[in-house]
């Protein structure tokens, strides 16, 4: 590990990183204040639109009909696509930074001719990134309870248990991360990598939204990373998912170590 390759992206991805942690909160106070305003009316659509429950059911893994409650509709947010947009664009943004972009643009060599070894930087931005993973899957549950203090709410929101997509949400952020630092080992343009990264996370997104109106990609449905994040069911039961925790976790792993073993012995091209 490199105390000064850590401290460099930790200067390059500042900027960037206080803008989405900032933005997370931001959005989910802005979030509750509007189910603090509509849950009556979101309710009653949902008793009229069935195509409504299916689309939420689709994002959240359960069926939000049953349990309109104010924390129900909040963990909404919590698997919002704005959320994930923003949070997936850092990461993507964060892991090819130096993996492959020095790559990219020919300065690997010179970076590789310090005494830094390829494992020791591809560890030093893996540290960057579960930092800020564990702080961006922080961050929501921040801004919920940030709301709970200045707003007149119509009930208490249940706060203990809006942990658990917290601790669900960070695996997901791993796992995305662990996923683009193997692809960022594989390829020469930071370009490619980010579109390959992006395209798996599309995909898992669009399966996971099929799987509740088509059967096969219902069958298809546990290829993708966000089967396993499922957060009004775990709200609601106040279990922990475990299971899926673990499947996300391993992901995270199996990726992060097939990239540094690719990193570590792939052909740097010359300038």
């Amino acid at each position: 590990m490199s105390r000064a390759i850590i401290a460099k992206t930790i200067r390059d991805t500042t900027p960037l990183f206080l803008l989405v942690l900032a933005m997370a909160v931001v959005f989910l106070m802005l979030f509750v204040a509007a189910m603090r305003e509509f849950a009556g009316e979101i309710t009653q659509l949902l008793l009229r639109f069935p195509i409504l429950q299916k689309m939420i059911h689709a994002l959240l893994g359960a069926n939000l009909a049953d349990d309109a409650s104010l924390t129900s509709l909040v963990t909404i947010g919590f698997a919002h696509p704005l959320l994930f947009a923003m949070t997936w664009a850092f990461l993507i943004a964060t892991c090819t930074r130096v993996i492959v972009a020095e790559v990219d643009r020919g300065t690997a060599d010179l970076l590789l001719t310090l005494p830094v070894s390829r494992a020791a930087a591809f560890i030093s931005v893996s540290v960057v990134c579960v930092a800020s993973s564990i702080a961006l899957s922080v961050a929501p549950w921040c801004g919920v309870w940030l709301s709970q203090q200045l707003y007149h709410l119509s009930e208490p929101l249940h706060l203990p248990r809006l942990w658990i997509p917290v601790t669900n949400l960070c695996p997901l952020y791993l796992a995305i991360s662990g996923l683009t630092m193997f692809v960022s080992s594989t390829v020469s343009r930071r370009s490619t990598a980010v579109a390959i990264a992006l395209a798996v996370l599309l995909a898992s997104f669009l399966i996971n939204f099929l799987a509740v109106f088509l059967p096969l990609a219902k069958q298809l449905s546990f290829l993708g990373l966000l089967y396993y994040y499922r957060p009004l069911e775990s709200v609601r039961s106040g279990n922990w998912p475990l299971k899926e925790i673990g499947a996300l976790c391993g992901v995270a792993v199996i990726f992060w170590l097939a990239g540094l073993w690719r990193f570590c012995r792939r052909d740097i091209p010359a300038v």
